[in-house]
């Protein structure tokens, strides 16, 4: 892994807040992550919404559930091979779990346009402990097949690998697959005990992450207005259902690590005090300079101990 140094902070206890501020940053993230020709989407479904507001809505979602698959290195298909691969049906979805060593479980479920891959430092490390590592390859992602993948498909996939068990030890996540880890963890825990959580540059709720997402597309404050009023109807629940605090409510607030990052361009740092202010019993760990992916030794250290505890 890379090594970093890094700065743990304080959450102040206001942070700005302006919709040019997260334009700006939606801006910067267009350039990193999506292909050049994104904005002529954004553009093409709020001309589709001027004509048919529900049609708008729909390509809105569609849009935002296309995976951008990243290519997979030498190293990572080394890190596929050495598991042991098992491949699931979720509706339409089908996707793999790769299992690597024995003892208590530990899930591992990584974000958009992300892979199981990601978390091989952390499961080598995992097995040493004395750890079994389970890692999901989410639909239209790393090896799995697919080319789309929606928030409410997702959280069903990881729904049901955790129901598979009756306890796992912890789950580790990162970004979109925190909030979606959550939200599958309470439909299950009647069933499936969980004992800690592990949440990464997680957003607060949903409706943040997709309002996100749709300024990096160019999608009009019109057709966000609109498509959050029409989630109900895409998803079966309303928008606010999908949020952090509801859910690990719901689980009789599990032991919960939260770390984030200063300078992540994706989850803004008021996620993080909103989650924090809500959530008053996690634990956090706050970084500067590694960005969304959190990608550093110590962090993984940090993340291994609270495990281990």
């Amino acid at each position: 892994m890379r090594k970093q140094t890094i700065a743990p902070t304080r959450v102040t206890t206001t942070i700005p807040h302006t919709l040019s501020e997260d334009l700006a940053h939606a801006g910067l993230m267009a350039e990193r992550f999506f292909p050049p020709y994104i904005r002529r989407v954004g553009q093409a479904i709020n001309l589709v919404h001027k004509v048919n507001p529900t049609a708008g809505c729909k390509l809105n979602m569609k849009a935002l559930s296309v995976a951008i698959r990243r290519k997979l290195r030498p190293a990572d298909l080394a890190f596929y091979r050495s598991g042991k691969r098992q491949l699931h049906k979720c509706g339409q979805h089908r996707f793999y779990t790769y299992t690597f060593g024995k003892g208590p479980a530990v899930l591992l479920i990584h974000g958009w346009c992300s892979d199981g891959s990601r978390w091989a430092a952390y499961v080598q490390e995992l097995n040493r402990m004395g750890f079994q590592s389970v890692v999901i390859d989410a639909p239209s992602h790393g090896q799995s097949p697919g080319r789309l993948l929606s928030v409410p498909g997702y959280i069903a996939c990881i729904e049901q690998v955790m129901a598979t068990r009756k306890h796992w030890h912890s789950v580790i996540t990162h970004s979109m697959g925190s909030l979606t880890g959550v939200i599958a963890a309470s439909h299950v825990f009647k069933i499936t005990k969980i004992d800690r959580f592990v949440l990464m540059s997680t957003f607060a709720d949903c409706d943040a992450l997709m309002s996100k997402f749709s300024r990096c597309l160019g999608i009009s404050e019109h057709v966000l207005t609109d498509t959050r009023a029409w989630i109900k109807h895409y998803a079966g629940k309303p928008l606010e259902y999908f949020a952090l605090k509801k859910h690990l409510h719901e689980m009789k607030t599990p032991p919960t690590l939260l770390i984030a990052d200063t300078d992540d361009i994706v989850v803004p740092q008021r996620e993080t005090q909103r989650i924090l202010k809500n959530l008053s019993y996690i634990e956090h760990y706050l970084t500067s300079g590694l960005g969304h992916n959190l990608w550093a030794d110590q962090v993984t250290e940090k993340v291994l101990k609270f495990v281990e505890e």
